[in-house]
């Protein structure tokens, strides 16, 4: 068997099994992955709309701070989300699973917060060449 043969072997057997494992993917793997794709495509239309994809992406579903300003929704699906992996997680009464899944959204919380997000975006073109 090789080398290939054993990380296709590894990758058929990973299953998301716990809530915290739900909750970095959501919030930071594609993210990144998008992120990452509009950083190195930045100089065409495709990363602009990448870049714009992961702006869109990180303020409503991975933000877990809802807005209160009427029509607006953001953070809203990304509360839900929080929400809706804690309940899983205390339902199954796997307590570290919940203390986990809580402290990282927690950290994302202090992320968007503290507007951090906002910094990413100066590396990546997200206005199509307009500048301001």
């Amino acid at each position: 068997m090789g080398k290939l043969d054993e990380l296709k072997e590894k990758a058929n057997g990973f299953e998301l099994k716990k809530s915290w494992q739900y909750q970095l993917y959501i919030t930071l793997v594609l993210p990144a992955a998008l992120f990452l794709l509009a950083f190195l495509l930045r100089g065409n239309g495709l990363g602009v709309t990448l870049a714009r994809i992961f702006h869109t992406y990180n303020l409503y579903v991975s933000c877990p701070i809802p807005s209160l300003a009427p029509f607006n929704g953001t953070g809203v699906v990304g509360l839900g989300l929080l929400v809706w992996l804690c309940f899983s997680a205390a339902r199954r009464k796997d307590w570290p699973d919940l203390g986990i899944t809580l402290a990282l959204g927690a950290v994302n919380a202090l992320y968007f917060w503290m507007e951090w997000n906002y910094l990413l975006l100066r590396f990546v073109n997200i206005t199509g060449g307009v500048a301001f």
